[in-house]
């Protein structure tokens, strides 16, 4: 095969597939972050639009290739889950005080440096696997995925007590849930590429039937929305510096086993040197989109691995595909209806769909972990990250002499963890490249 992008019509069907297959999960992620946040409605609206452009332009660098950035595969681009703990948490740490907009922009000011800094050293993608390993990648989504279960277990039971007929919470949580698990196991080609889409439907529509929607309180500008540079402005906090930076490198690693994946289903060779030249061009181009993502105020983006799903299933690779699907992904977020529509999903319906999606997270770390540990070092490093991450979290409130900054950032137990893990790949005797 070859890099060339064409437009054909032939594609258009099945771009339109990638699309949907991949706009649940790209819109769950911003809006778990703008509730856990308590954005405004404004806000969360600009936001989730935002990330429906985003990932539709930062989908066609990837493909088509400008410069180093891109990869030239059929990879779809959208906000990262691995950031939603990380933000929310930051996000109230720097709200006791500073206003909401001034905060936002602290926060994208912040990711900004952390893509820049990825910009820089992605280019050195095989030096910094030897300290990024899999063992530090499958600790982190580890903590990542129990994390936020238990935050979003908890804020799914705030939101039932909000609810007069505590039945309701109970029907529409576990229709929520029964589709998501009906459509994954289904043996039908694409139900379990749309079941977060389908899920989120089946549970908006019974809460519409229990009359839990007020549509009045829903704005609805119909006029085309364009992101806006720069909204919130753009301010740096160095400790959230630190506490986003090794989620950016843990999420490169992760979108190198995506696009690994892609290049082999694409057909491409693996390991020679085209196979690293699109590493590389995939990872500049996660770090590139991410400063787009930021200076348009919207969160990290990185590959989606539904994608794959589909490319196995069809069986079609070209990129010409994917470009087809950024454009529907624009369109969307061109559309404030559907922003707004969006925003109409209860949160009983988003923390049920997302407490299965973090649960798998969680999972997905365990089986790299077990899929790739061979000697008793691995367990160490795994075991020491992830035991050392939570409980330093735990203790580090205590810690009344240390600085503030200095606090917020043994409190957060991912990023911990993850240095954690990273400095024991460094000492402990035997590392390998894994």
């Amino acid at each position: 095969m070859d890099d060339q992008v064409t437009l054909s019509g032939g594609s258009f069907l099945a771009g339109l597939q990638h699309a949907l297959a991949a706009v649940g999960g790209i819109i769950a992620a911003p809006l778990i972050i703008a509730m856990g946040m308590g954005l405004s409605a404004a806000d969360t609206r600009y936001i989730i639009g935002a990330s429906l452009m985003v990932s539709g332009l930062a989908t066609i660098l990837q493909i088509i290739k400008i410069g180093p950035f891109g990869s030239g595969l059929l990879s779809i681009q959208g906000t990262s889950f691995a950031f939603v703990g990380p933000l929310i948490v930051v996000f109230h740490n720097l709200s006791a005080t500073e206003p909401p907009g001034t905060v936002l922009g602290i926060i994208f000011g912040s990711a900004l440096v952390c893509a820049l800094g990825m910009v820089l050293i992605t280019p050195f993608v095989r030096q910094l696997r030897r300290i990024v390993t899999s063992n530090v990648a499958s600790l982190t989504l580890l903590l990542i995925g129990a994390s936020l279960v238990l935050t979003t277990t908890q804020n799914l039971w705030s939101a039932y007590e909000d609810v007069e007929v505590p039945i309701q919470n109970l029907l529409v949580s576990g229709a929520t849930l029964a589709t998501l698990l009906v459509m994954t196991l289904l043996p039908i080609k694409y139900a379990r590429l749309l079941s977060i889409i389908a899920s989120l439907i089946v549970g908006t529509l019974l809460a519409e039937y229990f009359d839990w929607l007020s549509w009045a309180e829903v704005e609805v500008n119909w006029t085309l929305f364009y992101p806006t540079l720069m909204p919130f402005g753009l301010g740096i906090d160095w400790t959230t510096v630190v506490i986003l930076f090794p989620i950016f490198l843990v999420s490169s690693i992760e979108s190198v086993g995506d696009l690994t994946a892609t290049n082999t289903l694409s057909g491409y060779a693996h390991g020679d040197a085209p196979y690293w030249t699109r590493i590389r061009g995939g990872l500049m181009g996660d770090a590139m989109n991410s400063v787009i993502a930021s200076l348009f105020a919207t969160f990290p983006n990185t590959t989606f691995s539904q994608n794959n799903g589909l490319i196995r299933l069809t069986g079609v690779s070209r990129p010409t595909v994917g470009l087809y699907a950024a454009m529907g992904l624009i369109a969307l977020g061109l559309t404030p209806v559907f922003t707004a529509l969006v925003q109409m999903i209860p949160e009983q319906v988003v923390s049920t769909v997302t407490i299965v999606l973090f649960a798998l997270v969680a999972l997905a770390g365990l089986q790299l972990f077990f899929s790739k540990a061979e000697q008793p070092r691995d367990y160490v490093v795994f075991a020491g990250g992830v035991v050392g991450g939570c409980v330093i979290a735990n203790l580090a409130g205590g810690w009344d002499s240390l600085p503030v900054a200095l606090v917020q950032f043994l409190s957060f137990p991912v990023s911990m963890g993850a240095l954690i893990g990273m400095m024991l790949e460094l000492v402990l005797p035997g590392r390998r490249d894994h």
